[in-house]
């Protein structure tokens, strides 16, 4: 065998494993039941944050968020001054959700849906709406649950 047919086939063979690898990695999504905002749903969430510490502080300001990546929970504070948390993973393909605080809701910046405060899809492609944990706050402290 001549170098340049080793080369040529050692190159064809590689090209075929990274093709099929792109194939496996890129499946289409149901898109419908999302995932659980719960890394662990045998456990439900319920924790505990100073808004006066940092990182959570941001949550002092109308239209500041936190996401809670040990919980998946994203925590917003709206424009008209109110504390919520939603789970943090779009009910579409799983992507971490921002806070448009300006406009006052949730966005996907993987393919676009948009959520209400209230966690319901306001555009999709999610079809199904965000999960809704409790909040409390005492004085400084602010409590997620379920």
């Amino acid at each position: 065998m001549e170098r340049k047919d080793f080369i040529e086939k050692v190159g064809m063979g590689g090209a075929a494993l990274l093709v099929m690898g792109c194939f496996g990695s890129c499946t289409k999504s149901d898109g419908g039941g999302g995932s659980s905002p719960n890394p662990n749903p045998s456990k439900p969430v319920d924790f505990t944050i100073n808004i006066s510490n940092s990182p959570f502080n941001v949550l002092q300001n109308n239209g500041g968020f936190y996401v809670d990546t040990a919980n998946n929970v994203i925590i917003a504070k709206t424009t008209s001054g109110m504390l919520i948390a939603v789970s943090s993973l779009c009910t579409h393909q799983s992507v971490t959700l921002e806070f448009q605080g300006n406009n006052n809701r949730f966005y996907c910046p993987g393919h676009g849906s948009n959520f209400s405060t209230a966690g319901t899809v306001l555009n999709g492609p999610a079809a199904s709406p965000l999960k809704v944990f409790k909040t409390a706050l005492s004085g400084s402290l602010l409590r997620i649950y379920e």
